[in-house]
């Protein structure tokens, strides 16, 4: 059975004058351990076109499951 992680990604992005700026977004991660969850975002992230990202941090969530609808 899956674990579900909370792993942290820094970007950086363009404000609207210009100046660059760091963004944290924080994502939800199905994986077996925190190396599996770190590799799974940057892989996901990097099919995305992302490039200019850092793995901030990854810790084991609380989030037993994720109940989705069929539509």
């Amino acid at each position: 059975m899956a674990d579900f992680f909370t792993v942290k990604a820094v970007f950086q992005v363009e404000d609207a004058k210009g100046k660059i700026k760091k963004q944290t977004e924080t994502y939800l991660v199905d994986a077996m351990s925190v190396t599996e969850a770190e590799a799974r975002l940057t892989t996901y992230l990097t099919e995305r076109g992302e490039n200019d990202f850092e793995i901030k941090s990854a810790s084991k969530s609380n989030i037993v499951s994720v109940v989705a609808s069929g539509k």
